[in-house]
């Protein structure tokens, strides 16, 4: 079976099941390794931004 197969056949499959059907085609999917430092920097990240909020796109001067 082809992977274009395959994503005909996710097409057949009724909008009620599809959380379903991603969620057994994830199991299937490796998960990667975090890199060193990666946990750290995450967490340094969500302690910033629960200090200092976000900005909105809108409301940075890209010029």
């Amino acid at each position: 079976m082809s992977k274009e197969m395959l994503k005909n056949l996710i097409e057949l499959v009724p909008d009620e099941d599809v959380e379903i059907l991603y969620k057994v085609i994830i199991k299937f999917i490796p998960e990667a390794v975090p890199e060193p430092g990666e946990l750290e920097a995450i967490l340094e990240g969500r302690k910033d931004r629960a200090k200092n909020g976000t900005i909105s796109h809108d409301a940075i001067n890209w010029d």
